[in-house]
């Protein structure tokens, strides 16, 4: 950071706007923390730029422009102008303050599939909106994208028009088009910018670009389908096979597109297809062998006629042997159902051995069927003994088994694995199941959970003494991240637990506990899964 932009820390702009510390600073331009005047103590950055050349004229009138634009996922610049620094010519910009940008995130971690979604869906939203105002964003990279008050949004001071030439205040990157500088402004710009920024985010470097200057970067093939087809088809030298920001979106998310298209009448005439299609070349199909309706099904016209089979030849001397051959037959076959009629008219359906074992199983009648599902206090342990003797066979317990990725705390169910010969429990037999009592969540930063778009989950499961207390530990499903998973495994061994019982003493036991993370904070539920 230079000196120079730093020493001007404290000073005011116009005597309304304090230079709170530098945020970020190059050559020709800085970024300070300050405060609005109204509401009073609101933050916001403040962003110098060195004035007296045209193209800082050009980005006023820009930013000034932008103050009318409204977004909900476009960072709102509540003010633009003129100012002077010890006697130094300035433009400034005031746009509202974010917590963190997605260029402090990639250096510690990739995003997950599911994150890069919740990045994609807003980032889509704000081209369509700016290019359907005949608007770039300009500069789309992972520190232009920045979360505030846990919404996510796009930076706002570098939208240019489409159509115009423009000079750049600033050096060129990867995340530039290739054509930025030869050509006017367009949207295809801002498709290439988000390729670079997808493949990043997912792997925490952009593509590798080849040293031949006209073959395209080269994607990493570890990228998930889904979005190695949207890089690919974004990151083209040559604009005009750069997919445009729909077909991202209808690749990203067919399902409304189809939706609005069952909704809507078909168009009288298409000029291109929404949704990219894969050039397939005529001569690699192969032709059928079958034609497209069957010969015997087509109509008879003059030019394709009915061929028809000629009749088989007429025997001109037919023998004596050709009527007697059909008599024999016939008689043959009339004396042969004179003897089964009688058989089939006196046979009888024996009984299966497998119907009667399903009957042995019926119920007797006018007996209740005995309830296999009872709550553990349903029959006291007293009582047990006393059915038994009554000859009543006993109810069974069911055996409900515990799923190990359902974490849902559920009441204690005791568990019984039926026999051939049920016989009635005894108190001494019943196992008693644990409870929690006290639970230990994970504490990251708050800059650490508000890098969490949506929800992930961490499960640990940890085996527990007879006395309650967490012997060992291990990851059941660490989830996307190292390490918020190692966060909620060191809080895991802190949690506490009433021991399981068996015949009156204290047993290990088992348990599951998921740690689910959100931007707002961690909650937690335990399961015990054995015994």
């Amino acid at each position: 950071m230079s000196e120079q932009w730093k020493k001007w820390e404290g000073q005011a702009i116009e005597g309304r706007f304090v230079l709170g510390q530098c945020l970020s600073s190059t050559e020709f331009q800085a970024a300070y923390l300050t405060e609005l005047p109204d509401p009073p103590g609101q933050k916001a950055v403040l962003k110098l730029v060195a004035a007296g050349s045209p193209a800082a004229e050009q980005q006023l009138a820009l930013w000034k422009r932008a103050v009318h634009l409204t977004h909900p996922n476009l960072l709102t610049i509540f003010e633009a102008g003129r100012c002077r620094l010890e006697e130094l010519p300035f433009i400034y910009v005031i746009m509202e303050f974010a917590e963190e940008n997605l260029g402090e995130i990639l250096p510690q971690r990739a995003l997950t599939g599911e994150e890069v979604r919740d990045v994609l869906d807003p980032a889509l939203d704000v081209l369509v909106y700016l290019h359907g105002k005949g608007l770039v964003h300009g500069h789309l990279k992972p520190s232009n994208i920045l979360a505030t008050h846990d919404r996510l949004k796009l930076s706002s001071d570098s939208i240019f028009p489409i159509g115009e030439r423009r000079q750049l205040l600033r050096a060129r990157d990867i995340y530039d088009a290739p054509e930025i500088e030869s050509a006017p402004a367009a949207a295809k710009e801002d498709v290439w910018s988000l390729g670079i920024t997808l493949a990043e985010a997912l792997t925490q470097h952009p593509p590798v670009f080849p040293s031949e200057p006209s073959a395209d970067p080269a994607v990493p093939r570890e990228l998930p389908d889904l979005f190695l087809v949207i890089a690919k088809h974004s990151l083209r030298r040559d604009p005009n096979h750069r997919w445009s920001v729909a077909e991202i979106a209808a690749r990203l998310n067919p399902a409304p597109l189809a939706a609005t298209a069952l909704a809507s009448p078909p168009p009288v005439r298409s000029t291109a297809p929404l949704t990219p299609l894969i050039d397939v070349s005529p001569l690699s199909v192969p032709l059928s062998s079958e034609p497209p309706m069957p010969l015997a099904k087509m109509p008879a016209t003059a030019e394709t006629p009915v061929r028809r089979q000629p009749p088989p030849p007429k025997r001109q001397n037919a023998s004596m042997l050709d009527y007697l051959v059909p008599v024999l037959l016939g008689a043959a076959v009339f004396a042969g159902l004179i003897f089964a009629i009688p058989r089939i008219f006196n046979f009888r359906s024996q009984p299966s051995s497998t119907s009667a074992s399903v009957t042995s199983e019926q119920p007797v009648a006018g007996k209740p069927a005995e309830s296999h599902e009872l709550q553990p206090a349903a029959i006291p342990a007293s009582r047990a003994p006393e059915k038994a003797a009554s000859g009543e066979p006993p109810n069974q317990l069911t055996n409900r088994p515990v799923e190990a990725s359902s974490l849902t705390p559920s009441p204690a169910v005791l568990h019984a694995a039926p026999s051939p010969a049920p016989r009635a429990k005894t108190a001494g037999a019943v196992v008693g199941r644990g409870e929690v009592l006290n639970e230990v969540l994970p504490k990251p930063p708050q800059k650490a959970l508000s890098t969490i778009h949506g929800t992930f989950h961490v499960a640990v499961k940890v085996q527990v003494d007879a006395a309650g207390n967490v012997m060992n530990s291990e990851l059941n499903s660490p989830g996307p991240s190292k390490y918020f998973a190692g966060l909620a495994e060191k809080a895991a061994r802190q949690w506490q637990f009433s021991g399981a019982e068996a015949a009156g003493r204290g047993i290990p036991s088992t348990w599951l506990i998921r740690f689910d993370f959100t931007s707002a904070g961690v909650h937690a539920t335990a399961q015990q899964s054995a015994p």
